[in-house]
């Protein structure tokens, strides 16, 4: 890690630490959903779920009543929000501790999904989609810089 007397390595434990918390924000915005999607199972809160989308016919998609009829898509959207959770709170948690391998988890992770995200925004364009991505390219390129800089800091000390 970045020395901790200089003016520039406290900056960058804070851009850390901000990072840090933007990954344990979505770990637990996600699971927040995952536990929502999982009430859905109960006919009762579909059924309300149902009747309060009414009110929006706009957002009301085909395959999201067919999601809805499918106790495994759930399952599996669930799961796969708890999946994405952890993998978050992991990378929050590893980085507000100032672990190196959780900067390059970070790094990975990000740059994969980014495409995927591309692709989102190709398909459908939203502000949220839009602005998440930008961040995602920024907390990358500020992560491969940090270690750049990390690495050449080691080689001339050695």
């Amino acid at each position: 890690m970045a020395t901790s007397g200089s003016a520039s390595s406290k900056s960058s434990d804070r851009i850390l630490k901000l990072i840090a918390l933007f990954r344990l924000t979505k770990a637990l915005l996600l699971i927040l959903a995952g536990f929502g999607v999982l009430e859905l199972l109960r006919p009762e809160v579909q059924a309300r779920f149902l009747d309060w989308m009414q009110a929006f016919p706009f957002a009301i998609e085909h395959h999201a009543e067919r999601a809805l009829n499918s106790p495994h898509r759930l399952e599996l959207l669930a799961t796969a929000s708890f999946a994405y959770a952890g993998l978050f709170a992991t990378e929050g948690i590893g980085l507000w501790l100032e672990k190196r391998w959780a900067e390059y988890l970070t790094v990975i992770a990000t740059t994969s999904f980014i495409p995927f995200e591309i692709w989102e925004i190709a398909k459908k364009a939203t502000a949220v989609r839009v602005a998440l991505v930008v961040a995602n390219i920024a907390i990358v390129a500020y992560l491969v810089a940090f270690l750049v800089r990390q690495h050449r800091q080691r080689r001339i000390s050695s």
